[in-house]
């Protein structure tokens, strides 16, 4: 049994100037469709592995849009930046080691994406600490697709930064099992024939089944996240999580909305991830609301999937 580890792992981003998507291993991390100001932190522990990892930032510096053809217009911005660093927190001392990584803009004489060796809330830049590494080198692996929460894709620009975690991190649960990945209309309809299954096992309230499903994701979550929680102690342990599995029910609890998918399958938003391995429909299919308190933020649940070689759907990732 791989042991709990020492540290959690965050991510902090402060940026400005696009709409953008961050990812960690291609496994997305969170997306923004507006272009202002964004500045927050998110944990990461369970997008992270032994090792060689990747930060990947996906964005679409939007100048405008074309009056005629309803068209994004894009270029290099004087107002775009962003500045990303690793956190790992010492779940016993409260230590924190911070590794920058992709701090970028644009040099406006050239067009041509710089970095910058001046991070926010810092005396300079961290390439090395005791279990974080990079070597600071970014690549341009543009162009890419930006997807956001809404489903909306444009075309976009992609930064990738190596660094290394030197914490006995287990692998993914997926690792090993998945194959490659192509939109076709059979991916397509065997993609929402999987959201339709995980779907009834929350219709019907079979908490059993959801375990079954969910298990494995949940199991590496309460490792890196809950001290080695298993997978039911650890949905348990969260106040939404374990209402919309049927564990726990309240009166005034969030109420299972009708499966959200568009009228045909050739119509869906796909985000795929993971090198092509992993894919979801944007927005999430699967809901919840309060039907009685309309002013009150319901919840998702984006799934990610994958498909083994035996043509079995499978969970690689959620976000309770």
């Amino acid at each position: 049994m791989a042991q709990p580890i020492e540290r959690d792992y965050w991510i902090n981003i402060h940026t400005q100037g696009s709409a953008w998507s961050l990812r960690v291993n291609d496994l997305v991390v969170y997306s923004n469709g507006g272009t202002g100001h964004r500045s927050f932190s998110y944990p990461i522990s369970t997008s992270m592995k032994e090792g060689q990892n990747t930060v990947s930032f996906i964005f679409a510096p939007i100048k405008g849009q074309d009056p005629k053809n309803g068209e994004y217009q894009q270029g290099p911005k004087e107002d775009f930046w962003v500045d990303i660093s690793i956190e790992a927190i010492n779940t016993q001392t409260s230590e924190k080691e911070r590794l920058n990584t992709l701090l970028l803009r644009y040099d406006m004489d050239t067009g041509e994406l710089v970095s910058y060796d001046t991070p926010m809330g810092s005396d300079g830049l961290v390439h090395d600490t005791e279990h974080l590494h990079t070597n600071g080198q970014f690549y341009v692996n543009s162009p890419d697709l930006l997807v956001v929460d809404t489903g909306e894709i444009v075309e976009a620009e992609r930064v990738d930064m190596n660094f290394r975690v030197s914490d006995p991190i287990p692998d993914f649960t997926w690792k090993g099992e998945t194959t490659e990945l192509q939109d076709t209309p059979l991916l397509r309809h065997e993609l929402r024939q999987a959201y339709r299954r995980i779907y009834r096992l929350f219709e019907d309230g079979d908490t059993e089944g959801i375990l079954r499903e969910f298990g494995p994701v949940w199991d590496r979550a309460g490792l890196l996240m809950a001290g080695g929680m298993g997978a039911r102690e650890y949905i348990e342990s969260a106040p939404i999580g374990s209402q919309l599995v049927g564990i726990s029910q309240k009166p005034d609890g969030p109420r299972l909305n009708t499966l959200r998918l568009a009228d045909e399958a050739v119509d869906d938003s796909l985000e795929f991830m993971g090198d092509g391995r992993l894919v979801r429909i944007l927005p999430s299919p699967l809901n919840w609301s309060y039907p009685d308190q309309a002013n009150k933020e319901g919840h998702v649940m984006p799934i990610v999937f994958y498909r083994t070689a035996a043509g079995e759907w499978r969970i690689a990732a959620v976000d309770s």
